[in-house]
This record gives C-alpha cells, structure tokens and sequence, in this order.
C-alpha cells in the first residue's frame, strides 16, 4: 500500500497516477477487468451489502449485456439474439476494492491492523520443523532501518505474479517449486476517458463497445467499458467516464508514447468503428500500457509434505493466467472460498492445512490452465 491506513478506507477516483493510492502492485488499477459469475457470486457470499451500497452509496449504474452493448466477435454481433440476459455493473477497480475494504472493517473492526508502505523481504523459519514463522518487513521510506518482526499461526501470500516465494523458499529451504510459463505475446494500453457522440446511433446508444481478436488473421481488438455517470453541460458528451483498452497477442503491441500514435495505430489495425470511437474520446488519465501478461503456475501440490507448514500462496501467487480470459479476481476468490472450507470443517491440525489447500487450490487452477493454456 502507498497510502497510509486511513487513506485505504477515503473514496476517491484518483486519475493522476495508477499507483499514486492504492497497491502498488495494481498498476493495472486503470485496465479494463472483467469479474466473471462466479466471482461477482462469491464477493456477494462474503460481503451481501457491496452490491447495494455500490449501486447507492457509489453511483454505480447496472447495464444490460443484450441491450447496452455493442460485442462484436470474429465479425458477428454476438450478444443481439441472446435468449436470456444478464446484468453488468459498470465500475472501476479503485473503488470496488475501497467499498471491499470498508466492508472487510465492518465486519472485522479492530482485529485488523493495517502494515502500509512496507514490504515483505524475508520469511522467518524454523527448518528442523519445516514452518514458517513469520516474514520479515522493512518501511519503504526508510529503506536503511532494520527489518521488523512479525509473527503468525498462519501465513498467506497473496502478493500476486510477482511473489518473492519461490525465491524465499529455495533459500530458506532448498525448496525447488516446479513452474511452467506459457509467452503468448499479450499486451494492451488503456486510459480512462470521457465519451462523446461519434455520429454512428449503433455505437452512441451502447455503453459497451468491444471487438475480440480473431488470432492469428487478426491480432488485435478494443473495448471501452463505463465506470461511473458524470454531469456535464456538453451536449456532446455520453455523460459517462469510461475505461478504454486497446490489446494485441502474438507482439503486435499498441504503441503509448502519444495519443495520436495510438490513434493512427487503431486506424491502420482496428478499422473505421474502433476509431471513430476512440477520436471522440476525451482523455482522463495517462495511457498505461502492460506486456508481461503471460500463463505462470506453480506446482505447489507436487512438493507435498515438503511444503511448508501454515504457508500458502494464493490467487495469481499460485498460478497467473492470460487476462484476456478474465480469470485472475474469480481464480482467486474461489481459492479464498476454499481455504474458508478447510478451516471451517473444524477437523484438521493447523500443521496440515497447507497441504489439503495446496491439493484443492491445485484443482480450481487446473480448470483456469487448461482453458486458458488451450486457446493460447
């Protein structure tokens, strides 16, 4: 975290930076992310006010898949002769996870403690034992203190796809964790903007725009999304702040040094519709652009009791997928879900758990990898 504890809880929609309040680790904060059923499904088990209070409290607006979106596939409409539809909320990362968080207070209050601008460099462990202990912390604007201490019955690393763990355990335990990685070539750029009227009723009336890549005749696609209604006396403008993304695979990457190259880059790769969207945008925010997407897992269930006590990695530390496929937030909360399980089953010692999560988190990423393994 870059801000401090009480900033983590203040809603705001900060546009100057992708980090400049949040997690640094989300520089993703301004893509374009797709939370699918059973994510959305699980997020309202634990929390069953969120979706009432973002609508209330946050003004976040609920859209029709089959008739406020314009979803074009491979050159066909996709979502106009849907026999049932379903309902999408328009809303940004930055503040689903600060309503997350209040709503984590609300029910915890003081049994959380948050540790802010800081960072895990080491794990304290007994190895006679084979458990971990605790981690050790240092501030980041004291980057010359000493470490501090910190000590747990049970510890969890959801640091996501960049986690020290395989490092820290092949030093701490000569422990080799078995990864495959899978490089596709996935890269996009995205910046939030204010939409106005193109000109084109097919694409005005639709608050969701988007077009997938057809790989390998076609390497590129876009989608732009709304976050959140505005005011405004500008009869041209949609009234609507909305994230928008340009992607590639196999390396065609949009380039984001400069909003007219990226213009001219739509124009040559996109075609007319994509464009005339994209040029009747006014730019909120600095275009971000993210190329390290790629399939990262981690075997941890073949290690077996090997693996330490009371420590387990979750989510994107466990296994990170394609993002295109919109499986990273639903992989993670179904993990989450799962370690829930095991502690509520009342039956197992705290020395074992890690093992049957490692053997039950291993299924849920097995069914992520091969779908989004097999397309790519």
């Amino acid at each position: 975290m870059k801000s401090t504890p009480n900033q983590l809880l203040d809603y705001r929609c900060r546009l100057g930076g992708p980090t400049s309040l949040g997690r640094s680790g989300v520089s993703q904060m301004y893509h374009l992310h797709v939370l699918e059923s059973e994510g959305h499904k699980i997020l309202q088990e634990l929390f069953p006010q969120l979706k009432d209070k973002l609508l209330n409290e946050y003004d976040v607006r609920e859209y029709s898949f089959k008739t406020d979106c314009r979803f074009m596939v491979n050159g066909f409409l996709l979502n106009q002769d849907l026999t049932e539809d379903f309902p999408l909320l328009g809303i940004d990362r930055f503040t689903l996870e600060t309503a997350m968080r209040k709503e984590l207070c609300l029910q915890y209050g003081n049994q959380i403690e948050w540790k802010c601008n800081s960072r895990a460099v080491q794990l304290i462990v007994d190895q006679s034992l084979n458990i971990i202990k605790g981690i050790k912390y240092r501030q980041k604007h004291h980057v010359d203190s000493s470490s501090i201490d910190l000590y747990g019955d049970f510890i969890i690393d959801c640091t996501g796809r960049n986690t020290s763990s395989v490092k820290w355990l092949k030093e701490s335990f000569n422990l080799i964790v078995p990864t495959m990685q899978i490089h596709f070539g996935l890269g996009y750029v995205t910046f939030i903007g204010e939409r106005f009227k193109t000109g084109d009723p097919s694409l005005d009336s639709k608050q969701i725009v988007a077009c997938s890549f057809n790989s390998p005749d076609n390497n590129t696609g876009f989608a732009t999304t709304p976050i959140r209604e505005i005011k405004t006396m500008d009869e041209n403008s949609l009234g609507t702040l909305s994230t928008l993304l340009v992607q590639c695979v196999n390396y065609e990457y949009p380039p984001n040094d400069s909003y007219e190259n990226l213009l001219e880059w739509i124009k040559e790769k996109l075609g007319p519709e994509c464009y005339s969207v994209f040029k009747s945008k006014k730019v909120c925010s600095p275009l971000v652009s993210y190329r390290r997407a790629i399939d990262d897992r981690k075997y941890v269930e073949q290690l077996g009791k090997k693996w330490p006590q009371n420590y387990v990695l979750l989510g994107d530390a466990m296994c990170t997928f394609n993002p295109g496929y919109a499986q990273g937030m639903t992989h993670a909360c179904r993990q989450a879900r799962e370690l829930g399980k095991i502690f509520q089953e009342n039956c197992h010692k705290l020395k074992d758990i890690s093992h049957i999560f490692n053997r039950r988190a291993s299924a849920i990423s097995e069914e992520c990898w091969l779908l989004s393994t097999t397309n790519d």
